[in-house]
């Protein structure tokens, strides 16, 4: 996603769909950020624009948005597929949308639901289904993607606020004493890569994240094969405590040993989290 915004001119448009306090960084592009939602917490991030919207009907122009950013959300919205529709529309040609999905079959959204009741996720998405149906319906096309890894963020302790609002089974979370918490997930996080690495289990598989490139020439006839799809480099290591997934190069240097493993501290959050290197 980074890497669809850093370079965009000051003129060009970001829509951050479904944005909340603001999805991703906005500055890390010198683009115009339009955030939109159906609320905003108290202290978003400062963006261009604030606007509250639903996602099914746009207040945009036809052809004006140079990228939209979806990043965890279309799972949340009951009719994504107008949705989807409305981000084809606003999107220029050659714009570009990111989408961030969670694979609904994996270990980490069934147990995502079960604690949380459901936890807004109405959509179950598998890759091949979720690409289809983009491209089905819109003129938007795969370009690449990129497998998303857990960091079972939504286990960490909840805000003595928030918390009254949790579901039933999610209320433990304020039973478990904070650093006994953070510690169960900081060596969750480390078995479940383990565990991959050594079973082939998919234990900390999260999703995926997809890049579509917008032509206007629509052809439902051509639709992407996945198996040609460009795969980008996945991120294994993702801190436990914001969520943030780091690529390996920037970590090796910074690596501290302890007995029989290695740690690095998070670069987005200041976070210690063991470090797995992946298959070699």
């Amino acid at each position: 996603m980074d890497d669809l915004v850093r370079d965009l001119p000051a003129s060009a448009l970001v829509l951050d769909l479904g944005a909340s306090g603001g999805s991703f960084s906005y500055a890390s592009t010198p683009a115009r950020v339009m955030a939109l939602d159906v609320a905003f917490p108290a202290n978003p991030q400062e963006a261009w624009a604030r606007t509250l919207a639903d996602s099914r009907s746009l207040p945009l122009k036809k052809n004006v948005v140079d990228v939209v950013v979806c990043n965890h959300t279309l799972e949340h919205f009951e009719d994504y597929e107008a949705s989807i529709r409305e981000i084809d529309r606003v999107l220029k040609p050659g714009g570009f949308l990111w989408a961030a999905v969670p694979d609904g079959f994996s270990l980490d959204d069934r147990f995502y639901r079960y604690m949380f009741e459901g936890g807004g996720h109405v959509n179950r998405f598998s890759l091949h289904f979720f690409v289809f149906t983009v491209e089905s319906q819109t003129a938007l096309r795969a370009q690449r993607y990129k497998k998303l890894h857990t960091g079972f963020v939504y286990l960490n302790p909840p805000d003595p606020v928030k918390i009254q609002y949790y579901p039933n089974r999610a209320q433990i979370l304020g039973r478990i004493p904070v650093r006994l918490l953070r510690a169960i997930l900081r060596w969750l996080n480390y078995l479940v890569r383990i565990c991959d690495r050594l079973f082939g289990t998919q234990w900390s598989h999260y999703g995926w994240g997809i890049v579509f490139g917008s032509s206007k020439q629509q052809d439902s006839s051509q639709l992407s094969d996945l198996k040609n799809l460009e795969s980008v480099p996945e991120d294994l290591n993702v801190c436990f405590s914001c969520g943030a997934g780091h690529p390996l190069p920037p970590l090796l240097n910074k690596l501290k040993r302890s007995l029989l493993w290695k740690t690095y501290v998070c670069p987005s959050c200041g976070t210690r989290n063991l470090f797995v290197r992946g298959e070699s």
